[in-house]
């Protein structure tokens, strides 16, 4: 008998340790500062800024990290690579870049010279639209 009762007392121990350990280990994985971003405020600082780059007919999107002198051709091309389009028989020229607020005509020339600014409420986001 006092062999069951130690093994049982050893067992709500047990028990009583693991929900002690739960309540003090944090919620889920990601509640910890990640280093992502520092990461963005450091390219941020160099002049590097992030945008969205979506494909709305599918609805394919991508972050990426730009500089104010990339053209919008390298936006097209890299874009292309992250999205899955980027397939030799499709010319770059086939796809056209638009500023999702306004897709009357496409962009062209730099980053800078379009005015683009870094992703949030009201950051950039990019279409990317095959247009052949």
């Amino acid at each position: 008998m006092a062999a069951r009762r130690s093994i049982l007392s050893l067992a709500v121990a047990a028990v009583a340790f693991c929900l002690l350990r739960s309540t003090l280990a944090p919620a889920f994985a990601g509640s910890a500062q990640q280093p992502a971003m520092r990461g963005s405020q450091v390219a941020m600082q160099a002049g590097r800024f992030e945008i969205f780059v979506t494909n709305p007919s599918v609805g394919a999107r991508t972050r990426m990290m730009v500089s104010p002198s990339m053209t919008c051709d390298e936006i097209v091309t890299r874009g292309r690579k992250e999205l899955g389009f980027d397939q030799a028989w499709i010319k770059d020229e086939d796809f056209n870049l638009y500023d999702s607020e306004d897709e009357s005509a496409p962009l062209k020339g730099t980053v800078g010279e379009n005015g683009l600014k870094p992703w949030g409420p009201d950051g950039t986001e990019l279409h990317l639209i095959f247009q052949p």
